[in-house]
């Protein structure tokens, strides 16, 4: 009987020093001598956990809990280990008789909320949180937790506070500084978020994320060096960082650095948020720019339709080098590109199917620029290479008649996830903002709206436009039957802007101050547009001396066209 003790020291001392298979050995002698000791049982699935023994683990925390029905620990440590092999119902079950047995036990409040918030039970996520703060109130990592999932719902300035409670709680605590910086960026209090992350950085100088953050944080500032530097600092951290390289190749771009910035470009392909860019992966290879006579090349689209719309320029291009080209694009397309120049097959993209086509090899509309070396210099900027359908030109000319200067407005873009990637975030604005163009004598207001933003035309108390032709739209063959019949368009950054500018008609583009890479910078023109003219916030936010600004160039435009009209 003198031996067991010194076995169960020899154990314990086995695990505190990592030598998990030794303690198993000396546990397991415990139970040759009694094997009702449950607790044994316990520190043998710790012991196995410890070395990924998952299933091993899991078999003696079960036994310990047959011979010992109330025992918390075996219940807490079956369910962390039931997490870890993904069986995420069986760890929730288990977590919450621990918590039923002991219900002030902080711990598996914070591991089931964890479990919860894998499984996207977000709200329950976020109350099992609440009740381990709740018995541990300075419980660090629990704050930070609670205020990530709080972020996910959309409830950012709870979020904050219970991420200023983290970091209150435990100022070293860099992720929950860097988590709290993200945060204020998404709330649009960009020094305070810089300031986050400086802090994140002070207290882990090899912390790649917060530096990236920073630099993200800074190009919305408008200090572009500043914000490569960070991106920089970053991808040496952590060469393969991919987050970083993708940023930098849009800070790149944003300044003119095309060549830098079309290489850097292709680490998008290997984020997280590639996958809602363009769903599919194939086995063909990738096209590298070549002659491709006689083979077939499938390019498909990617991101967005406005991206569709400003990059089909580049397809006669391809054409040129080769064979049959294959474009698979968006259904609202396809009416507007079925005649286009270079396009031999169209094809309907879907997120759930990869097109039924064979093909020889394939690119993304998106990798094109860079194949082709463009530089600003050499942008394909010949306009119109885009045309109204003739009978859709028609039906709207008949709805568009009238003297008056005709201006299209489009108020509302695609709404963006909050951890998209820069630039991207904040680029819409509401209908009320364009009641200034309302009052310019000589214009009719028309909205060229689709989507939920379309709803601000009747939810007003002013009448801004005559009337909402988006609501009438089939397609895009609508829209650019409209705007062909249109006098101007004026847009938020979005795929209409992209089109009218595509037809080679006048649009004016509203940009917010950390306008996407490819406005580049401090410019009133687009290179890419010849009749595109860009209206940029001054300052962070704010909106107002941009429509100030449009609604004076308005009214000049006008004045000098009804000048022009008495001349003539």
């Amino acid at each position: 009987m003198t031996a067991m003790p010194e076995i169960l020291k020899t154990a314990v001392h086995h695990q505190r020093s990592g030598q998990h298979a030794d303690a198993v050995e000396s546990y397991r002698q415990l139970l040759q001598a009694d094997p009702s000791r449950a607790e044994v049982y316990v520190n043998i699935g710790t012991a196995l956990k410890a070395q990924s023994q998952f299933r091993e683990a899991a078999a003696n925390f079960k036994q310990a809990i047959y011979l010992k029905p109330e025992f918390v620990a075996a219940y807490y440590n079956l369910a962390n280990t039931l997490k870890e092999q993904r069986r995420y119902a069986e760890a929730i079950e288990n977590y919450a008789r621990a918590i039923k047995l002991k219900p002030d036990f902080a711990a598996a409040y914070y591991n089931l909320a964890n479990t919860l918030r894998i499984v996207e039970r977000l709200e329950d996520a976020i109350e099992n949180y609440r009740q381990a703060v709740r018995f541990k109130p300075d419980y660090a990592i629990a704050y930070n937790n609670l205020a990530m999932t709080l972020k996910d719902i959309g409830r950012g300035a709870e979020a904050i506070d219970n991420y200023r409670q983290a970091v209150r709680l435990k100022p070293d605590y860099p992720e929950a500084h860097n988590n709290l910086g993200i945060a204020l960026k998404e709330k649009g209090h960009l020094d305070e978020a810089i300031e986050s992350y400086a802090q994140a950085v002070r207290l882990r100088p090899d912390y790649a994320e917060a530096h990236s953050n920073m630099g993200i944080v800074l190009h919305t500032q408008g200090e572009h060096d500043k914000a490569l530097e960070c991106l920089e600092r970053a991808i040496r951290l952590d060469p393969d960082y991919a987050q970083a390289h993708w940023n930098r190749s849009l800070v790149l771009l944003s300044k003119g650095r095309f060549t830098e910035g079309w290489e850097e470009y292709q680490w998008r392909r290997k984020t997280g948020l590639i996958a809602s860019a363009y769903s599919h992966t194939y086995e063909k290879p990738r096209w590298d720019g070549t002659p491709f006579a006689g083979k077939r090349l499938l390019v498909h689209y990617e991101q967005g339709l406005g991206d569709s719309l400003q990059f089909v320029r580049y397809l006669p291009m391809v054409k040129r080098l080769g064979g049959t080209v294959i474009f698979e694009t968006l259904e609202p397309l396809h009416g507007l590109l079925r005649d286009f120049d270079g396009i031999d097959e169209l094809v309907e993209a879907s997120a759930e199917r990869k097109p039924d086509v064979e093909f020889d090899a394939y690119t993304s509309l998106m990798d094109l620029p860079g194949l082709f070396g463009t530089t600003i210099e050499t942008i394909p900027a010949e306009v119109p290479y885009i045309y109204p359908d003739p009978a859709k030109t028609e039906y709207w000319r008949g709805r568009l008649s009238g003297a008056d200067f005709k201006v299209g407005l489009v108020w509302g873009g695609r709404s963006m996830r909050p951890n998209e990637v820069l630039s991207l975030q904040h680029r819409s604005f509401g209908l009320k903002n364009f009641v200034p163009l309302a009052n310019v004598a000589g214009v009719e207001l028309f909205g060229l709206q689709k989507g939920p933003a379309a709803a601000q035309v009747d939810e007003l108390p002013e009448r801004i436009v005559a009337c909402n032709l988006g609501g009438e739209f089939g397609d895009f063959t609508d829209t650019a039957g409209a705007i062909e019949n249109l006098d101007l368009v004026i847009s938020v950054d979005t795929s209409v802007a992209h089109l009218a500018g595509a037809m080679g008609k006048p649009v004016w583009v509203l940009l917010k101050f950390d306008a996407d890479w490819r406005w580049l910078l401090d410019r009133e023109d687009s290179p890419w547009y010849p009749t595109m003219r860009l209206f940029r916030q001054k300052r962070w936010g704010d909106w107002n001396s941009v429509f100030r600004d449009v609604a004076k160039e308005l009214q000049d435009l006008v004045s000098r066209r009804q000048l022009h009209q008495e001349i003539y």
